[in-house]
């Protein structure tokens, strides 16, 4: 055993559209700051079934640097998601733009 997370990934092609849609409107509602960084911050986030945010992980340091400036952490659901670490998890990439601009690609 090499210790790695063996969740499941949600790969079906409509359920991974309609989670980013609802992962982007989720974000987008709750992304009330203005922007003082410069750089993309460019984020991995795993989505549960249902499209609770379960994980976020900073792919760069400016990601790192301005995690309060995105509601990612306030997002997170509780451990009754994360929990179940057999329940399949879709990955998506998150970029928020300095000029505002919110980007979620699977």
């Amino acid at each position: 055993m090499d210790g790695t997370n063996q969740t499941a990934e949600i790969i079906d092609r409509l359920k991974l559209h309609e989670l980013a849609l609802k992962l982007y409107d989720h974000i987008d509602r709750s992304w009330q700051t203005s922007p003082t960084f410069t750089q993309n911050l460019v984020y991995t986030v795993s989505v549960s079934q249902d499209g609770a945010i379960g994980n976020f992980e900073p792919l760069n340091q400016p990601a790192k640097d301005y995690i309060p400036e995105t509601p990612l952490p306030n997002l997170l659901k509780s451990s009754e998601t994360s929990s179940n670490s057999a329940a399949p998890v879709a990955k998506f990439t998150v970029v928020f733009a300095p000029i505002g601009t919110l980007e979620v690609n699977p």
